[in-house]
């Protein structure tokens, strides 16, 4: 990624474009396309609008009985398999079944994600929110490469948060074990971390022609605020005591729909095309966050940085093997 290009294309879309804005015209038909968490919240959306463009989506699922039901009303080419990201012999029997059945892939959305939870250890002794957020993400993704790369022009899409202004990777301390543990710092930390892999899958392959991309959805109402008490909820100014919408938060907030079309812009768009390793929010590349840039927008410097990128590829595969 060069610096230059992490800035605003005025893309013609923005924060409450819909699905169907950001895939008019486009025919996926004989697309093979995973969406990890695609059975709720904005994956939920995102599953829905790839299937009715005629892409072949993958979904792989922590809880079948769930997908089953969030998914039934969906038409169109749709496989459910099992996988738990927070358990990483899942996501590599995965990742073998994948190649069992198709040869290559031409999107990878990884979307699936833990926030603000308690703590919690897997793996080898592993804070939980990166694990599950990046770890298994990382696994998944790199144990995929043959079929991304095979046929060239592949995308794969991390989601991030604007959460990662809130802190770097903890170079130091990642896993929480000489320092208190506190939730919002490990999802800060976890959302950095995804937008690096982003860049830095595609600082190694962008040559083998995978292009990787980095979103922020947006403020939205999900599943993923499951582990937030009312009261948290409510002192954040996200909802009141009987868990609606804030004034405030509903004239920032997206619907689920709105929400995925940042992952199905990068994921789709012509715009981006020769370019990678960038950061996006609302349908666009964003801008760097500066000290007077509004709280929710831009990204942080340490996000996009490329010597962070190969720093984190490097400390990954040293936790992995071990």
């Amino acid at each position: 990624m060069s610096a230059d290009q992490q800035k605003k294309i005025n893309s013609g879309f923005g924060a409450k474009s819909e699905p169907n804005d950001i895939l008019s015209g486009k025919d996926l038909s004989g697309k093979v396309v995973i969406v990890t968490g695609g059975y709720s919240g904005i994956g939920l959306e995102t599953t829905r609008a790839l299937c009715a463009a005629g892409a072949k989506v993958y979904v792989p699922v922590r809880t079948p009985a769930k997908a089953e039901e969030n998914l039934a009303d969906i038409e169109g080419d749709l496989v459910v398999d099992a996988m738990d990201l927070a358990d990483l012999p899942s996501v590599e029997s995965y990742v073998k079944s994948i190649a069992d059945r198709e040869s290559s892939i031409d999107l990878l959305i990884n979307n699936a994600g833990i926030m603000a939870s308690p703590e919690s250890r897997i793996g080898n002794n592993w804070e939980s929110q990166f694990a599950v957020n990046h770890l298994g993400h990382f696994v998944l993704t790199t144990g995929l490469l043959p079929q991304l790369i095979a046929e060239g022009g592949a995308r794969v899409v991390c989601l991030s948060s604007t959460a990662h202004r809130r802190s770097d990777v903890l170079w130091d301390d990642t896993h929480f074990l000489n320092q208190p543990y506190e939730k919002w710092t490990a999802y800060a930390q976890a959302k950095t971390a995804n937008a690096l892999f982003a860049l830095g899958l595609d600082m190694k392959y962008r040559d083998q022609g995978v292009r990787a991309f980095s979103v922020h959805p947006g403020g939205i109402l999900t599943p993923l605020q499951r582990h937030l008490p009312i009261e948290e909820m409510v002192a954040l100014g996200w909802t009141d005591e009987d868990g609606n919408l804030s004034e405030q938060a509903a004239a920032m907030f997206k619907t689920p729909t709105q929400g995925c079309t940042t992952s199905l812009w990068a994921a789709t768009s012509e715009a981006l095309s020769g370019m990678g390793g960038l950061y996006c929010e609302d349908c666009d590349i964003a801008d760097f966050a500066g000290e007077d840039s509004p709280r929710f927008f831009g990204v942080s410097p340490w996000a996009v940085d490329e010597d962070s990128a190969i720093r984190l590829w490097a400390m990954t595969e040293e936790m992995l093997a071990h």
